[in-house]
């Protein structure tokens, strides 16, 4: 690691504690100032000195610091994604505060003031964020003007070679320079990149580099202290998550297919009861008024069931709120005609996707309010009942139709080794912009990557989505 990001990475330890402690005290003073003590005086300021609150909030803070860098957040690189900082540290914030909680109900002498508390919580969020946005400013300041930068040497044919040149290009901030681009192995020819430009790190980009030039690479790394990376090949990437056990005294290393085996399927499940619950009481006025628009513009329920795959490819009915005409009256252009009827006519006059899936922007089987509810997303709604009974989660791959699953190929199976959801990451991706293919591989990645943090990000993003994106079909 460069010296500049040691310094930033280092920096962080006392802004972080020094803005933890400013936010504990604004929120104290703000509390005990005239303006909030004449709407609501403070009873708590005897039993609680400003003295002994700061050497709370202090414990507290040094608490929060030491999750901080549990969380990695004190590993800073030039390259780090705000909202997943954010996440972080908000995370870690509020672990602290549960630990408050905790202590204030064991003592229960202490101060009970609740605006305290809370004003605590929200400036601490805020003056970390805002602070570490600072620091992260004048750091990718420093990149663009060439300090700390990533000296970088990459090595081996293909196109991963040309591909990672090309993003560190166009993308100064990420804090790559490349300063070679070997194709062959060659010892001198790295000492020459080495000596008139220096290295810093060397990737290798062929995943199918004999071992022989491997093993030359990472000599020289070592001989030249140079940081090592490598492109994994088939084997390897699927090897991300690994397991070791014994049988009968063999050692063997198990390739888990995914996160959410074990105690991770049961946090989700976990996460999926206690959201659908509060989904429907948040939406229940939206529920209301939904069904009263569709009972009043056209015939037929106000839920439309569908038999979707889940997990294991296992059939199971999907809700929604019904967007489209049961049927058609006999003066339209498809008079008589079932909604699901035309499906096949529509198909024939193209599909507006590629994949197995079929979307059709000016559908008209769609009813007025059908469009409504589709662009506002509200038709998916009902879909908390699947998720209440199991056969639905939060998020993950969306569920599709038989017709479609029977097109996927091989590696798109991977899909039903989870549960469908609601939302998943290739929704909050791009949604109806994806190709079919950009899409399962958003969902692969998700589905080999799960944790209950990326669920907390993709659940914020979707909240994000659905109040700004009005580009659902």
């Amino acid at each position: 690691m460069k010296r500049s990001e040691l310094f930033f990475g280092a920096i962080l330890v006392p802004l972080d504690f020094g803005a933890l402690l400013a936010a504990g005290a604004v929120a104290y003073f703000l509390r005990v100032s005239d303006r909030i003590q004449a709407i609501r005086p403070a009873v708590f300021e005897l039993d609680l000195p400003f003295i002994e609150y700061m050497q709370l909030v202090a414990i507290v803070a040094a608490l929060v610091v030491v999750i901080f860098a549990l969380e990695k957040l004190y590993t800073l690189r030039a390259t780090r994604r705000p909202l997943w900082e954010f996440t972080r540290l908000t995370y870690g914030i509020a672990i602290g505060a549960m630990a408050v909680i905790f202590y204030t109900f064991l003592r229960a002498e202490l101060f009970q003031s609740r605006f305290i508390f809370f004003g605590a919580f929200f400036f601490a969020v805020l003056f970390v964020a805002v602070s570490r946005y600072v620091v992260r400013r004048v750091q990718l300041a420093l990149v663009l003007h060439g300090f700390g930068v990533h000296r970088v040497a990459l090595v081996g044919n293909g196109r991963y070679a040309d591909q990672l040149s090309k993003i560190f290009k166009n993308n100064p901030g990420l804090g790559y320079r490349v300063v070679g681009q070997p194709a062959i192995v060659r010892w001198d020819a790295l000492e020459s990149i080495y000596r008139q430009h220096g290295i810093d790190e060397i990737m290798q980009t062929d995943p199918t580099m004999p071992e022989d030039d491997n093993l030359v690479l990472l000599d020289f790394c070592d001989k030249y202290k140079i940081d090592y990376k490598y492109i994994p090949n088939l084997f390897e990437a699927h090897a991300s998550h690994v397991q070791y056990r014994q049988v009968g005294g063999v050692p063997m290393m198990e390739l888990l297919r995914t996160p959410l085996d074990g105690w991770g399927r049961i946090a989700k499940r976990i996460m999926d009861v206690f959201g659908a619950l509060v989904g429907f009481i948040l939406y229940s006025p939206v529920f209301v008024v939904t069904a009263l628009a569709i009972m009043l513009e056209s015939r037929g329920p106000v839920f439309y069931k569908q038999t979707r795959l889940g997990r294991n490819k296992e059939p199971f009915e999907m809700y929604k709120f019904r967007s489209m005409y049961t049927k058609y009256s006999t003066g339209s252009e498809y008079g008589g005609k079932k909604a699901d009827e035309l499906l096949a006519r529509l198909k024939a006059k193209g599909n507006e996707r590629k994949g197995p899936l079929f979307k059709m922007r000016n559908d008209p089987r769609i009813t007025k309010t059908g469009r409504v509810i589709r662009r506002l997303r509200i038709d998916e709604l009902p879909q908390f009942i699947n998720v209440l009974k199991g056969e639905m989660s939060l998020l993950g791959p969306r569920p599709h139709l038989a017709s479609e699953v029977a097109r996927y190929d091989k590696h798109q199976q991977k899909l039903f080794t989870i549960k469908p959801g609601m939302s998943g990451m290739a929704q909050v991706g791009g949604n109806a912009g994806l190709s079919f293919d950009q899409e399962v591989s958003l969902d692969i990645t998700y589905i080999e990557g799960w944790s209950l943090r990326l669920d907390a990000i993709l659940l914020i993003k979707t909240f994000i989505l659905l109040a700004t994106d009005r580009n659902a079909v």
